[in-house]
């Protein structure tokens, strides 16, 4: 538990020394928009979208395997050999 604590306060320390070092105002434009942003926050937004697709599209896999293992197989019909025409 301690070195989980340790690990915790050792990140939140390196995350305060790159916002203080990514300051700086940048523009982005994205079509008709453009903001002025601090790129620190730029990148924890580009961070922060990469994270969720990266976390939902294993999921959307995995959930169509569990569909495609789920599904019924057809039991072909074996005609019954006793009742000939």
């Amino acid at each position: 538990m301690k070195s989980k604590i340790v690990v915790i306060i050792l990140l939140a320390v390196l995350l305060i020394i790159f916002v203080l070092q990514n300051t700086e105002m940048v523009i982005v434009k994205f079509w008709f928009w453009d903001a002025s942003i601090p790129r620190a926050l730029l990148l924890f937004v580009t961070f922060a979208v990469g994270l969720i697709i990266g976390l939902m599209v294993p999921s959307t896999q995995k959930s169509k395997e569990q569909n495609v293992q789920n599904k019924p197989t057809e039991e072909k019909a074996i005609p019954d050999k006793t009742q000939e025409f």
